[in-house]
C-alpha cells in the first residue's frame, strides 16, 4: 500500500511541477498593454462593441486594453497586421465575419486570414438592418426591391470596404431579389452611415448597432430586419421573410482571435476574462441596447463557427461571381 501511496505522490508533484510554468504565466499575463486592433474606422459595429469589450476587460482585470482602429483594405491590413504579429497576447484582431469573406475576395493575400489567426471567442450576434435614406421613396423592402428593378444599376448601396459584410449583404440582396444596384464601397460603417444620412448614398445594410442610435434622426428609415425574427430593439422593423424574401438573412458577429501560435494559456485566460464580462448586467445591457445579442463561444466552438461562416460566404462569393470594384 505505501508503494502506491509513492507512487501516486511522485505524479502528483510531477504534475505540479508541470504547471508551475502555467500558473506563472497566467499570472505575469498580461505584464504589459494589450491592443484589440479594430479593422474598421470609428463609429462602425465593429468599432462599438470592441470597444465595449476592451474598456469592459480593462475594468475587470485592471490591466490595459487599447482599442485601436487600423481602417482600410477591406480589413485586410489590420487582419494581416496582426497574423503577422508576435504570437504573445499582446496583439488580438476584433474579428468578425469579413474574416471569413476576404480570402475568397483577395486570393493573393500574403497571409492566411483563417488559418493564420487564431480563434479566441465569438461574444456577440447582430441581425442586419436594411435602412435607407430618408429621400427614398420605399417605405418597406418588397417596394425597394421594386424601385430597384424600375431602374436598374441606379439606386446604390454602401459597405464598410469592398468585401466587408455589408457589401456581401448587398450582393446577397442582389442575389435573392433579382435586383441590380451600384456599391460604394467607404473605410468603415461609420464613413457610410455619415454619407447615408447626408443622402449621399441610397441604402445601407449593416448590423443593427451600427445605426441604432440614428433611427430617431428622421434621415433614414430602415425596412427589414435580415433575421427570421424581429429585433427586440427594433420591434416595429419587419423581417425580411416578411416582405417575402426569407432567404435574405444575414447577421455579423464579433469576436476575438490571436496570431497563430498564440499559447493556449493565453487564449484560455482571454476567454474566460470575456465570460466573465458578459455576466455583468451593464455590458449585457449595453449590447443589447445596441442591437447586438451576447453570446459564448469557447476557442474550439469559436473556430468551428469560423469555419463554417468561410464555407457559407465562399459560395456566394463564387455563385454571384462577387468582384472587387
Amino acid at each position: 500500500m505505501s508503494h502506491v501511496i509513492l507512487r501516486l505522490s511522485r505524479r502528483s508533484t510531477i504534475l505540479g511541477l508541470s504547471l508551475l510554468p502555467l500558473a506563472g504565466y497566467a499570472q505575469a499575463y498580461p505584464a504589459k498593454p494589450v491592443s484589440v486592433v479594430i479593422p474598421y474606422s470609428a463609429g462602425g459595429t465593429t468599432d462599438i462593441v470592441a470597444r465595449l469589450i476592451a474598456q469592459s476587460l480593462a475594468a475587470s482585470t485592471g490591466k490595459t486594453f487599447v482599442a485601436e482602429n487600423k481602417g482600410g483594405g477591406s480589413t485586410t491590413i489590420a487582419t494581416g497586421a496582426v497574423a503577422k504579429a508576435a504570437p504573445d497576447g499582446y496583439t488580438l484582431l476584433a474579428n468578425e465575419m469579413t474574416q471569413t469573406i476576404i480570402p475568397w475576395l483577395f486570393p493573393k493575400l500574403s497571409f492566411d486570414p483563417i488559418k493564420d489567426l487564431l480563434p479566441v471567442t465569438v461574444f456577440a450576434e447582430a441581425p442586419y438592418v436594411l435602412v435607407v435614406n430618408s429621400g427614398v421613396p420605399a417605405k418597406n423592402l418588397r417596394e425597394l426591391v421594386d424601385l430597384a428593378k424600375a431602374q436598374p444599376g441606379k439606386l446604390n448601396f454602401a459597405s464598410g470596404g469592398a468585401g466587408s459584410g455589408p457589401h456581401i449583404a448587398g450582393e446577397l440582396l442582389k442575389t435573392v431579389a433579382g435586383v441590380d444596384m451600384t456599391h460604394v464601397p467607404y473605410k468603415g460603417s461609420g464613413p457610410a452611415v455619415a454619407d447615408l444620412l447626408g443622402g449621399q448614398v441610397d441604402v445601407l445594410i449593416t448590423a443593427a448597432p451600427t445605426v441604432t442610435a440614428q433611427m430617431g434622426s428622421g434621415r433614414m428609415r430602415p425596412l427589414a430586419v435580415a433575421h427570421p425574427r424581429r429585433l427586440s430593439s427594433l420591434p416595429d422593423v419587419p423581417t425580411a421573410a416578411e416582405a417575402g424574401f426569407p432567404d435574405f438573412r444575414i447577421a455579423n458577429w464579433f469576436g476575438l482571435a490571436a496570431p497563430k501560435g498564440t499559447p493556449a494559456e493565453v487564449v484560455a485566460y482571454l476567454h474566460a476574462e470575456v465570460q466573465k464580462v458578459l455576466q455583468r448586467a451593464d455590458v449585457r445591457d449595453k449590447l443589447l441596447a445596441a442591437g447586438a445579442e451576447p453570446v459564448s463561444m469557447t476557442p474550439a466552438e469559436a473556430a468551428r463557427h469560423v469555419n463554417t461562416e468561410a464555407r457559407r460566404w465562399g459560395e456566394l462569393v463564387r455563385k454571384a461571381q462577387i468582384r472587387l470594384d
